[in-house]
């Protein structure tokens, strides 16, 4: 994925590429060749001068690395500059690229082709030097299939159809040197959409599908341009520099895959109702959150004696950790939370025939955040050189821990800190913890026989020893504290 997105970059450095002096259509088209080679790609055209401007043909560009080559091709680039001072790109019907890679030692490499088509495609780079805006938009982007060949045997069948509508994008960038340039984008689409499918040779059996729809999507970028040059490029550090974020919404997504083969069936379908992704990524931190709303997953496989069926209200996967070595902790945060999520029916009556248990929604929520002490750059760690941890915990805060299932809820806070040079490291401070509808759970677990009485008995007499009644009915509270001599009580019973 990560090349298929490095090979497409080359159709971006054409149509949205950032430029470091007027647009006047050659030294646009110098602008690109010197972009190339800072990314580690080489771009060749045949140059012809028209009276508007510029007219590049046989437009062929190129990326290799140890795994994969890629080759984008497009037979005619027009440049036009218009009166306004503004530079218009047109481009010919077809945008080839092919990936070429090693299938089996011995054999010739394998080939596969993409082709992108566009419709009503408008590229417009606009203003000065050090300060450049490119904007595009089209009324459809196709991507499809095209030739597979080489490998030393027959290769597989592929049928490919991936479209996106009403796309718009501005695409501005402030800097005149490579080191120094910064960009910054947004965009959008009305919608994109893909169906799959793989067939293998005549001589082997199965299948394989799959389909995608997603919403109206919006998203935007920035960075330096030193940094996208920088993830072409195989190295142990980081460049001095290096930024890069981008975040990405969208109306919805759903997602289909099957694979068939003799005696073998699986199939995922996977719905969602709008969702996000954000990721952030410098030399001092990584960033990632990603989130969903109203989502549906159905899972069916010959092994699996029924569907598996989990609906989730909304979810959100979030954290910040930093990466470079420094004098003083820094800070460190953590998100996880699934909200409202049900079970189908099937797993229920496996797990739970009589049905005794509560079949309320089941939520998980940790919201945290602490500080680390980094002694390396996480980035460059040789692992055979370690001596010892790149790093220690200095301090941890838990704001929200939620964990619902059955009825029973788990709800707690905790503030905790942990001092430099241990090599087990032991918290100080204090957590407190409350239960409520512990006791129907447990009640609902014995009477289905899912927990023997005894062992029943003996949690309930353990949690009323470490544990204090609430205010509200079948409530349980706690405070669990952690002194500075290691020592650990609950409730003010020591556990250790």
């Amino acid at each position: 994925m990560t090349r298929f997105c490095i090979s497409l970059s080359t159709l971006a450095l054409v149509a949205a590429s950032p430029a470091f002096s007027d647009t006047l259509a050659t030294e646009v088209w110098a602008e690109w060749q010197a972009q190339a080679t800072i990314s580690g790609q080489t771009i060749t055209a045949t140059e012809t001068p028209t009276d508007s401007g510029l007219t590049l043909t046989n437009f062929i560009s190129s990326f290799e690395d140890d795994d994969i080559m890629t080759r984008g091709v497009i037979d005619e680039i027009q440049m036009t500059e218009n009166p306004d001072g503004t530079l218009s790109i047109t481009f010919s019907e077809l945008y080839s690229l092919t990936f070429t890679f090693e299938v089996d030692e011995g054999d010739p490499p394998g080939n596969i082709e993409l082709q992108l088509r566009y419709e009503g495609l408008d590229v417009r780079v606009s203003g000065d030097a050090g300060n450049r805006i490119y904007t595009y938009t089209a009324d459809r982007i196709l991507i499809t299939d095209g030739a597979i060949w080489g490998g030393g045997s027959e290769p597989p069948t592929i049928d490919l159809d991936m479209l996106m509508t009403d796309v718009a994008s501005t695409y501005s960038v402030t800097g005149d040197s490579p080191e120094t340039m910064r960009f910054s984008s947004t965009g959008s689409a009305g919608g994109m959409q893909m169906a799959l499918e793989v067939l293998p040779p005549p001589d082997e059996t199965g299948r394989l599908k799959a389909g995608m729809v997603v919403g109206a999507i919006e998203g935007s970028s920035s960075g330096t341009f030193s940094s996208i040059a920088a993830l072409n490029q195989v190295s142990t550090e980081l460049p001095e520099g290096v930024e890069l974020s981008g975040t990405t919404a969208y109306e919805s997504f759903a997602l289909e895959f099957e694979f068939e083969d003799v005696g073998e069936q699986f199939a995922i379908a996977y719905s969602n109702e709008g969702g996000s992704l954000g990721v952030a990524f410098s030399e001092e931190e990584v960033s990632y959150d990603i989130s969903g709303t109203g989502m549906q997953t159905r899972i069916t496989a010959i092994d699996l004696p029924v569907p598996v069926d989990v609906s989730v209200a909304s979810s959100e996967i979030a954290f910040a950790v930093p990466l470079s070595a420094g004098d003083d902790p820094q800070d460190v945060s953590v998100r996880l939370a699934y909200e409202d999520l049900t079970m189908g029916d099937g797993i229920w009556a496996m797990m739970d025939p009589t049905n005794s248990i509560p079949r309320d929604p089941a939520n998980l929520i940790l919201d945290a955040t602490g500080q680390i002490q980094l002694f390396v750059d996480l980035m460059t760690i040789d692992p055979e050189e370690m001596t010892g941890p790149p790093g220690e915990l200095r301090a941890l805060n838990v704001s929200e821990l939620r964990i619902g299932a059955g009825g029973a809820e788990l709800s707690g806070t905790a503030d905790v800190t942990f001092a430099p040079g241990q090599l087990m490291p032991m918290p100080v401070g204090a957590a407190e913890l409350q239960l409520s509808g512990g006791n129907a759970l447990l009640d609902a677990l014995m009477a289905g026989g899912l927990v023997p009485s005894d062992q029943g008995a003996f949690v309930r007499g353990m949690a009323n020893v470490f544990a204090r009644p609430g205010a509200a009915p079948d409530t349980l509270e706690t405070t669990v504290q952690f002194g500075a001599d290691g020592s650990i009580t609950a409730n003010g019973i020591p556990l250790q």
